[in-house]
């Protein structure tokens, strides 16, 4: 199997997963809009900040380096290193999660006061900390999957949890109404973790003895690179919850509710793609990442394969954006709609930065990764703070495409000074084709009638037909065609 056929046997069966948790996704999302209004959605956006922000803190990125630090046991075949690091992981985050969840109940009144600006929801806050310590532990149980690419078990998990979850919480929110938004948001992290333990517990291990001495070396390796994930992460959910009380205080839970929609959104559907390929890219690339040649030759194919799958997927939402907010919410969340339309025109370049940047993480070069996700949510969150007053909602999706830009740039100079890196001339034209048609598709809105919808679709087809006979032939050849040379 040539390696653009591995990639595309792990995205098909992600891309699987995928595609059944944005389905339920989907279901789960129209339910508490029905249910809850804006306002519900914004209060579940909030307290799903407060625990992701609580867990980034505490899970000190132990997930992230622990993918690491198991893809390249794996790859020297050091079982016993491989045995120890799946029990420091274990260990340091039942601690941790543990500590962050009682933290968390302590502090529960003034967080509440200081996110939500009432204190009538501090029950919520403390409740939540049992998600912390679920999302903590489940990071990790995942880890362990991603970086033994057990590709299938980590579908199955996803779909299992996914599926569980939404049955939670449609049934939560249906029976208690806006109280219910708290076992929606703890639905998740407690399905996940049960089902990736399960799945995890399956892998084969050796027995090896516990001791302080013996994990002081694989601890100590988790946590100067998870350092530098766990403030990436702190810095990008801390960045997210102070954008939802900028927009709490300038203007209201309702339009906060807005921005939540616009976020679960554009999450889901690039998620589809990203999260399908992320999974087993990084173990991947950190199997090879100290050979630079064949890191760069690894990116670009992956660079490839993710502008294909998800252009036409990005300018089929651009032209479909009001049907899409109307389908997934309802006419009450008009306002969504135009800070979708801002969004996908940066998504491109976050598509394509998505895969530079895992180079600085296969190398673990966790400064520079710092530095670069630091410089995106500074410049996001000032760019948002001066344009609210000005633009509104619309701020919000102006904000992330011009970050989306820059960053793209900004991680393109990094990768190219520390690896060499440089663009296929086969990924410059496909992505300069895929700005050309995010660029045709907004024109067209200039237009009355149906003219904006049918020029869009025809410029999705176009890119999908395009994008389809591209992955094929990747994949040895045309379906058709492979048949008829069978007879």
């Amino acid at each position: 199997m040539s390696k653009g056929q591995k990639v595309l046997r792990a995205s098909v069966i992600m891309g699987s997963a995928s595609a059944v948790s944005m389905i339920t996704g989907i279901f789960r999302s129209k339910v508490m809009a029905i249910l809850l209004g804006p306002e519900g959605i914004g209060l579940l956006g909030i307290l799903q900040s407060i625990m992701n922000t609580t867990s980034t803190v505490f899970g000190m990125g132990l997930a992230s380096s622990g993918v690491r630090q198991i893809a390249e046991a794996r790859a020297n075949g050091d079982e016993a290193g491989l045995a120890l690091t799946r029990k420091a992981l274990l260990w340091a985050a039942g601690i941790l999660g543990l500590l962050g969840a009682v933290l968390l109940v302590i502090l529960c009144k003034p967080v509440a006061d200081l996110t939500i600006g009432n204190d009538n929801y501090t029950w919520m806050v403390a409740c939540v900390s049992a998600g912390v310590w679920a999302t903590i532990m489940y990071n990790v149980q995942i880890a362990t999957l991603n970086g033994m690419r057990r590709i299938v078990d980590l579908a199955r998990a996803y779909i299992l949890s996914t599926l569980g979850g939404t049955l939670v919480t449609v049934l939560a929110v249906w029976q208690l109404k806006e109280n219910g938004v708290v076992l929606a948001v703890l639905s998740i992290p407690w399905t996940l973790l049960v089902i990736s333990w399960w799945f995890a517990h399956r892998v084969p291990t050796i027995d090896v003895h516990l001791s302080w001495q013996a994990i002081s070396k694989p601890l100590h390796g988790l946590f100067s690179l998870g350092f530098a994930f766990m403030a990436t992460n702190l810095f990008r959910v801390a960045t997210q919850m102070v954008v939802r009380i900028l927009i709490l205080q300038t203007l209201s839970i309702t339009a906060t509710g807005f921005y939540q929609a616009a976020c679960s959104i554009n999450a889901l559907y690039l998620g589809f793609v990203l999260e399908a390929m992320g999974k087993d890219y990084y173990p991947r690339l950190t199997a090879v990442a100290k050979n630079r040649e064949e890191t760069n030759i690894m990116v670009n194919k992956q660079a490839e394969i993710a502008l294909l799958m998800s252009g036409p997927v990005t300018l089929g939402m651009l032209t479909l954006t009001h049907q899409v907010v109307g389908i997934l919410y309802s006419g009450a969340f008009e306002e969504t709609v135009d800070i979708l339309r801002w969004q996908f025109l940066g998504d491109p370049f976050k598509v394509a930065s998505w895969t530079m940047g895992f180079i600085l993480l296969a190398q673990g070069r966790g400064r520079l990764f710092l530095f670069t996700e630091i410089s995106w949510n500074l410049l996001y969150l000032g760019l948002i703070w001066v344009g609210l007053p000005v633009w509104n909602l619309k701020a919000t999706g102006i904000a992330y495409s011009l970050t989306h830009v820059f960053y793209f740039i900004l991680l393109w100079v990094i990768v190219f000074r520390v690896n060499n890196f440089r663009w296929s001339k086969t990924n410059s034209v496909l992505l300069i084709a895929l700005l050309v048609c995010v660029a045709i598709i907004s024109w067209a809105r200039l237009f009355p009638g149906i003219v904006p919808l049918v020029l869009g679709l025809l410029v999705t087809v176009a890119m999908g037909s395009y994008s389809f006979v591209r992955i094929y032939r990747s994949l040895g050849g045309l379906p058709w065609k492979r048949n008829m040379n069978n007879y």
